[in-house]
């Protein structure tokens, strides 16, 4: 029996070569912050994601590293 393909997998699939792997979720500022993934983070969230705009989960890992990076004043 062939197994069921999700709704990504077969975006992907229909996709010319190469931009399958640029297919990313993208999350309001408000999502993020309730995810379990930035949950220790929330205060960075708020203070440099803007409201109304979406980001992906990547993107925003590497805003935060930057920030964290970043030479204090």
């Amino acid at each position: 029996m062939a197994e069921k393909k999700t709704f990504l997998e077969e975006a992907a699939e229909k996709m010319p070569s190469g931009q399958a792997e640029k297919a990313e979720s993208r999350f309001s500022k408000e999502q993020l912050a309730a995810s379990e993934r930035f949950r220790d983070r929330r205060d960075i969230l708020e203070a440099l994601l803007v409201d109304g705009e979406l980001y992906t989960a990547g993107a925003v890992e590497e805003k935060i590293e930057k920030y964290m990076k970043g030479k204090v004043r």
